[in-house]
């Protein structure tokens, strides 16, 4: 096994359960939801978590029902995907990985009229620097763009650094139950 893997497997054994992830996920949304990244932002990417991932379903929620324009991710041939315009989150379909995802027949967001992408993570570090499941979908959409990128992250989640290639790109910040984390390196 690489460094990530181990580094994913190790983090993935700290995961506290689902009423502690549900716990410290109403806390994480309810800095999203007040922070001005959030505030300021008309058109936003987000995800659809997974059962071992901060939860922001309620953010989503809020961003359709303020008007805003929501977009997720539809991944298609590995490693690209594509943002794609959700009006309703009943109107998703089981996908990839067990995902729920727009249909492809939705309008794709270009990932360039983004102005702030929640980002899902296995593992992040003070520095921003963020571990994935390592199929590099992110890292393919958001590679040469300069976008405002959100991590959620749950308490088990930080670690002292994640390993990088030259291709890693450190997050704009990372929300938590503690509130919104700004990197320096930004």
């Amino acid at each position: 096994m690489n460094e990530k893997a181990l580094l994913r497997a190790a983090l993935r054994e700290r995961h506290q359960g689902r009423e502690e992830r549900d716990r410290q996920s109403r806390m994480l949304c309810g800095h999203i939801l007040q922070s001005a990244l959030y505030r300021d932002a008309r058109t936003i990417g987000a995800y659809m978590p997974l059962r071992h991932e901060a939860d922001i379903t309620p953010v989503l929620a809020d961003i359709l029902h303020s008007g805003r324009t929501l977009a997720l991710p539809l991944c298609e041939k590995a490693p690209r995907m594509t943002l794609r315009r959700v009006t309703a989150l009943g109107d998703l379909t089981p996908g990839s990985y067990g995902l729920l995802e727009p249909r492809e027949d939705t309008e794709i967001i270009p990932v360039d009229a983004l102005e702030l992408l929640l980002v899902p993570l296995e593992g992040i570090d003070p520095s921003g620097m963020r571990l994935g499941k390592g199929g590099g979908y992110y890292d393919c959409l958001l590679a040469d763009r300069s976008i405002t990128t959100l991590g959620c992250a749950l308490s088990w989640q930080w670690t002292v650094q994640v390993p990088c290639q030259a291709w890693d790109k450190p997050l704009s910040a990372c929300a938590d139950m503690n509130g919104i984390h700004l990197f320096s390196n930004r």
